[in-house]
Parts: C-alpha cells; sequence; structure tokens
C-alpha cells in the first residue's frame, strides 16, 4: 500500500509540475506544494493519492503525533495553516483546541475526510494543578482544587462536542509518592482520583472516542485508565540525550501494556525557541527519537512518536518541515 502512495505521489507531481525525474518525489511527505495547484490542475489523480494515503492509515507502521500550535487566527504565512502539515502524521494535537475559527475547522474535517488523520487536544493534570496554583488559589484562597479541577475537567471535556476532535490525549505526569508522607499521599491519591474518576464517568457515558495516554504512567496509582489507551505516550521533552529516553522508558515500563508505548520529545517551536528541540551532541531532538524508537526497547517495539509544538520547523531552507520529515522517513522508510 504505501507503494501506492508513493507511486501516486510521483505520478501527480510528474503530470502536474513537468518533472523530469520522479526520483526525489517517492515520499509522501514531499508533497509540500500548494493544495490548490495540484488539486486544481490533476483532481483525478490527486483523488486517487488521497485515498491511498487513507488506506496507508490502516496498515502497520509506526504512529506520528504532532502537536501544532494553531495560536495564530490570522495567517500570514503557510506555517498557519494546519492543513499544510506533513501528510504522514497519523494525529494531530491542537496545543489550543478553543476559540477555533471556521476556517481551522474547515481545515480539520479536511484533514480527517480527506486524508485520515485524526484531531485531538490534551487534557494536562499537571497543567490545571500549576494553573491553580499560581493563578485561581492567590486569587481565591477558599477554593479548593478539586473543585477548581472538577469545573475545568467539565469545560475541556465540553470540547470534544463543541468541536469535530476525534479524541484526548490524557496528560498525566504526576509525581513519585516513595517520599510523601501519610497526608502528602492521601492528598495526591484524592486528587489523581478525581482526575481520572470524572475520565472515566464520561468516558462509560460517551463510547467511541480515542483515548491516548500522554505522561508518566509509573506515576499513576491506579493504573486501570491505561486499559482504556491503545498509545502510552511518554513525556521526553526534556530529555538531551538518547539514554534520558531509555531510561525514562526503563522507569514506566508496564509489561501487561507491552506494543502501546511511545515516546514525544519537543519540536521546534511557531514562536521563540526550545533549548530541548536538540539534543546536547547537537543532534535534532526529532532525529534522536526517531533512531531511538527503530530500535527495540524492554523487548518490544515502539507504537508511537511524537513532537510537541512543530510548528516553527515549517521555516527551512532545504524543504519545509524539515526535521519532521526526516523523522517520518526513519520511522517509515519509503519502499524505493
Amino acid at each position: 500500500m504505501k507503494r501506492k502512495i508513493e507511486i501516486a505521489a510521483a505520478l501527480l507531481l510528474a503530470t502536474t509540475f513537468g518533472l523530469p525525474s520522479c526520483e526525489d518525489w517517492t515520499d509522501v511527505d514531499n508533497l509540500s506544494v500548494e493544495y490548490e495547484n495540484v488539486e486544481q490542475q490533476n483532481p483525478e489523480l490527486y483523488s486517487r493519492y488521497l485515498a491511498s494515503l487513507r488506506e496507508y492509515r490502516k496498515t502497520d507502521h509506526t504512529l506520528v503525533y504532532a502537536w501544532y500550535d494553531n495560536s495564530v487566527k490570522v495567517p500570514v504565512s503557510r506555517a498557519h495553516y494546519l492543513r499544510d502539515v506533513p501528510d504522514s502524521i497519523d494525529v494531530v494535537g491542537l496545543i489550543h483546541p478553543d476559540s477555533l475559527t471556521q476556517s481551522e475547522i474547515e481545515q480539520m474535517n479536511y484533514l480527517r475526510e480527506q486524508k485520515g488523520m485524526k484531531i485531538v487536544y490534551t487534557i494536562d493534570f499537571d497543567g490545571m494543578k500549576t494553573d491553580y496554583t499560581n493563578i485561581v488559589e492567590p486569587a481565591d484562597p477558599d477554593r479548593d482544587f478539586r473543585s477548581y479541577l472538577t469545573d475545568t475537567l467539565s469545560y475541556t471535556l465540553s470540547l470534544l462536542k463543541k468541536y469535530p476532535y476525534d479524541g484526548i490525549c490524557i496528560g498525566y505526569t504526576g509525581k513519585s509518592t516513595v517520599l510523601m508522607d501519610d497526608a502528602e499521599k492521601k492528598e495526591y491519591m484524592e486528587n489523581e482520583n478525581c482526575f481520572i474518576g470524572i475520565l472515566e464517568d464520561w468516558c462509560s457515558r460517551n463510547e467511541g472516542v480515542e483515548l491516548t495516554f500522554f505522561g508518566q504512567p509509573d506515576n499513576l496509582l491506579d493504573k486501570d485508565i491505561l486499559d482504556r489507551c491503545p498509545t502510552i505516550l511518554l513525556d521526553g521533552r526534556t530529555a538531551t540525550a538518547t539514554n534520558e529516553l531509555t531510561t525514562l522508558m526503563t522507569r514506566n515500563w508496564i509489561a501487561d501494556y507491552a506494543g502501546r508505548y511511545g515516546m514525544v520529545v519537543a519540536g521546534t517551536p511557531l514562536l521563540g525557541t526550545n533549548k530541548y528541540a536538540t539534543f546536547s551532541d547537537g543532534t535534532p531532538a526529532t532525529d534522536a527519537v526517531a533512531a531511538w524508537a527503530c530500535t527495540p526497547q524492554q523487548g518490544a517495539g515502539i507504537c508511537a512518536v511524537g513532537v510537541y509544538d512543530f510548528s516553527g520547523d515549517y521555516f527551512n531552507a532545504d524543504n519545509t518541515y524539515k526535521n519532521m520529515r526526516n523523522m517520518i522517513s526513519t520511522l517509515n522508510p519509503s519502499i524505493k
């Protein structure tokens, strides 16, 4: 099936732009030209390409998750268009899940219906805890965390019906309870039970929403929520070397979930810089995690790789989304 996609892409570009050779266009993700031109100049062949791309989603390959910064609502660059992300991304996470424009909604539907991508967002326990500590509690000392957590979860879960999302990532890093005293552990357990309990209850009443775990499962006191998650992504966004990814995997490894594990690293942000986008040896984090994921970990294959905030990777002199494309090529190499 992958060969069919590559042939379709090559024929499409060769036909529409009169390229002298198909050699450099055998990868799906080289289709970074303006979609309007391709669609208008050879709509039949492009339709065949999209059909093959949707079939590709069903094949056995390493899933690619990518979190996209959709904060710019009035685009001034192609980097601000969701539909221009590389085609071989399987799951796109929107960093800003609410206040979507009509254009964003239309692009979400296009990616899902035409390219078979899934669109998700993250519900982040640790982010809620940080916001409560730094913002809510100082402004309203009488409000307890679990009250805030309940209201925030109600709001974030409502976005699944407000917008055309396919699922959610359950963000939970938490802490180790080994050095906690009894009072600290009790509070930690109650907070986790509140967060996970609300999600479990909601999921039991809303079938068909795909869940992905994103964080550190080892810090979960009750790991039953993982049964609902086909993919368990470990949070390696602050890793600076490959051995840190291995350590993170070893610490969070649960044999019952072998084959479900993936790893997320930092990408090139749309705004500013992120020191973790490059490992300490100068290797892009995307290259490092791809090479790492190609080797079995704990005796099992890695099922997914993710990049958080990759939008700035669009701006590259050699090719748009160069680092993302290199990563995808390593994870799911083209059949030449």
